[in-house]
C-alpha cells in the first residue's frame, strides 16, 4: 500500500476538485480560480538568461542615478518551475542590491585611502596683479606640480590594509545574501503548492457538508429531523464553506507573496511545476553530528566570517591610528613659470622635502582612536551574539532533521490507512449501503498533502543547513 500512495506523487490525482488539477505529463499544479484572477494582469517580462546579482547603474536623461537589474526580455513562463525562479530569473532582491551598494561604498573608500600615499600630479596656473614696493606688477604663475607623501610611520598602509580586509569581507558575503534570497523564494514557491493542495481538501469537505445539509433539508421538510438537526447541518456547511473560502484566498495570497519575493509584484503564476527533490532524499540525517556542525558553522558560516573579517580590519585600523601623532614626510617639485620676476625671486623650478610634526590637536587623534577601539569591541560582541543565534538555528534544524524519518513513517501509515479505507468505503457504496465515501476521499487527499508537505520540509531544512554552512542552494545534486 505504501507504493500505492507514493505512486501518485508528484502527480497527485484530484478526482473531486475541478478548480485544481495536476497534469500528469509535466507535473503541473494549476489553480483555475487563481488563473482567472491573474488573467487580467500583464506579467512583467523576464530574461531567460542566468544573470549575476550585480546591479546596473545608469545615467538617465534627467541626469539622475537609477538602480535596477538588467531589463527583462521575454514573457514569464507558465507553468513556472522552481529551478527557473532560482537559477534563470534575473535577481531582483533589495537585499542583494543593498549588499552590492555596501561593497561599492567600501571600494570607493578604499580608493580614497590609497590615494593618500599616491603620486599627485597637477597644473597650477594664475593670472594676477599685485602691489610690491609701492608699485603695481604682474604676479603670474604657471607650473607643473608633482608630489607624494613618503612616510607616515605606517598610518596609511595600515588604513589601506584594513579597508582591503573590509572589502574582502563584504565581497564574500554577497553569495550568502543571494542564497538567502533563494531560500525565501523556495519557501514562497512551496507555500503556493501547499495552498492549492489545502484548497482541494477544503473544497471536497465543503461538498460533503453541502450534500449532508441538502439531505437534511429534505428530511426536515417531511418531518424526519428536528429544526435543531437541520440548523446544525447548515452550520456545518457554512463553516466548511468559510474554510474553503479562506483556502481560496490563501491560493491568491501565496502567489502574491511569491511574486513579491522574486521582485516582480505583478507576476502571479497560476500553474506550478512540481519540483524534483530526489537529491534530498539521498541524504542521511543519521550521519549528522551536532558538535561537527558547530565546528563547520564557525569555520564556514558567511555571517561569522564577515564579522570576523570586519573585526580583524578594525584591529588593523586601531593599530594604524595609534601613529597619528607621528611625523609625516613628503616630497614636492614644481617646474615652469613660478614667478613673473624670476631674475629677482623664484626661478623655473623648485624641489621640497618637508616634514610635518603634530604638536597639539585638541584630542582629535585620541578621539578617533577611542572611537575605533569601541567599534572593534562592538564587532567582537556582535560576532559572539551572532554565533549564539546561529548555533541555536543549527540545533533546531539538526533536531528537525532527526525527526524527519519518524514523520515520514507516520505519514506513510496514515496514507496506507486512507487508501484502504477508501477501498472499503467504495465497496460499501457499490453494495448500496450507507457509506462515508466522500470523507474517505478527503482523508486520502490529506494523506497526499502530508507527503508533499514532508518533502518540502525536508528540502528546506537541508537547504537552510547548507546555506548556514556556507554552501549554495542546489536542487539537482547532493554536495
Amino acid at each position: 500500500m505504501k507504493k500505492t500512495l507514493l505512486s501518485v506523487l508528484p502527480f497527485v490525482m484530484l478526482p473531486m476538485t475541478p478548480t485544481l488539477s495536476f497534469a500528469s505529463d509535466v507535473g503541473v499544479v494549476q489553480s483555475e480560480d487563481v488563473k482567472q484572477q491573474s488573467a487580467t494582469v500583464n506579467p512583467e517580462s523576464v530574461s531567460q538568461n542566468n544573470l549575476d546579482s550585480q546591479t546596473v547603474i545608469e545615467q538617465g536623461a534627467d541626469k539622475s542615478i537609477r538602480l535596477y537589474p538588467k531589463s527583462p526580455t521575454s514573457d514569464f513562463p507558465n507553468p513556472v518551475s522552481l529551478d527557473y525562479l532560482l537559477n534563470e530569473l534575473p535577481v531582483q532582491s533589495p537585499a542583494v542590491f543593498l549588499q552590492n551598494a555596501k561593497l561599492a561604498q567600501k571600494q570607493a573608500t578604499g580608493l580614497g585611502i590609497e590615494s593618500i600615499q599616491s603620486w599627485k600630479l597637477d597644473l597650477e596656473g594664475r593670472l594676477s596683479r599685485r602691489e610690491y614696493s609701492e608699485e603695481a606688477q604682474d604676479f603670474h604663475r604657471g607650473a607643473l606640480h608633482i608630489g607624494k607623501q613618503l612616510y607616515d610611520f605606517g598610518v596609511s598602509d595600515g588604513l589601506t590594509e584594513a579597508q582591503q580586509q573590509e572589502i574582502q569581507s563584504e565581497a564574500s558575503f554577497q553569495n550568502f545574501v543571494l542564497q538567502t534570497h533563494k531560500l525565501n523564494v523556495m519557501q514562497a514557491f512551496f507555500n503556493v503548492i501547499l495552498a492549492d493542495f489545502q484548497y482541494r481538501i477544503d473544497n471536497e469537505q465543503m461538498a460533503i457538508e453541502y450534500i449532508a445539509y441538502d439531505k437534511s433539508k429534505d428530511r426536515h421538510d417531511v418531518g424526519q429531523i428536528s429544526d435543531v438537526a437541520m440548523i446544525e447541518a447548515e452550520s456545518n456547511y457554512q463553516q466548511a464553506l468559510l474554510k474553503r473560502s479562506q483556502a481560496e484566498q490563501r491560493q491568491l495570497s501565496s502567489r502574491v507573496s511569491l511574486a513579491n519575493s522574486i521582485g516582480f509584484a505583478k507576476v502571479r503564476p497560476d500553474e506550478m511545476k512540481m519540483p524534483s527533490l530526489k537529491a534530498f532524499s539521498k541524504r542521511d540525517s543519521k550521519a549528522l553530528n551536532l558538535d561537527d556542525l558547530y565546528q563547520q558553522l564557525e569555520e564556514n558560516n558567511p555571517q561569522l566570517k564577515r564579522l570576523k573579517g570586519l573585526w580583524q580590519a578594525q584591529q588593523q585600523r586601531v593599530e594604524a591610528l595609534r601613529h597619528l601623532n607621528y611625523p609625516t614626510i613628503r616630497a614636492d617639485a614644481w617646474a615652469g613659470k613660478l614667478s613673473s620676476h624670476p631674475e629677482l625671486r623664484e626661478g623655473n623650478w623648485r624641489a621640497d622635502l618637508s616634514i610635518h610634526v603634530p604638536l597639539y590637536d585638541g584630542q582629535q587623534n585620541k578621539s578617533e582612536l577611542m572611537s575605533a577601539q569601541a567599534k572593534a569591541i562592538k564587532l567582537s560582541a556582535e560576532y559572539e551574539q551572532q554565533a549564539q543565534l546561529l548555533r541555536q538555528q543549527i540545533a533546531d534544524i539538526y533536531f528537525q532533521l532527526k525527526l524527519l524519518k519518524a514523520e515520514q513513517e507516520a505519514n506513510l501509515v496514515f496514507g496506507d490507512y486512507a487508501d484502504l479505507y477508501l477501498d472499503f468505503s467504495r465497496a460499501v457504496y457499490e453494495n448500496e449501503r450507507a457509506t462515508d465515501l466522500g470523507t474517505s476521499m478527503v482523508r486520502l487527499s490529506e494523506a497526499n498533502y502530508r507527503v508533499v508537505e514532508w518533502r518540502f520540509k525536508q528540502a528546506l531544512l537541508w537547504s537552510k543547513l547548507d546555506v548556514l554552512l556556507g554552501k549554495t542552494v542546489n536542487l539537482s545534486k547532493d554536495e
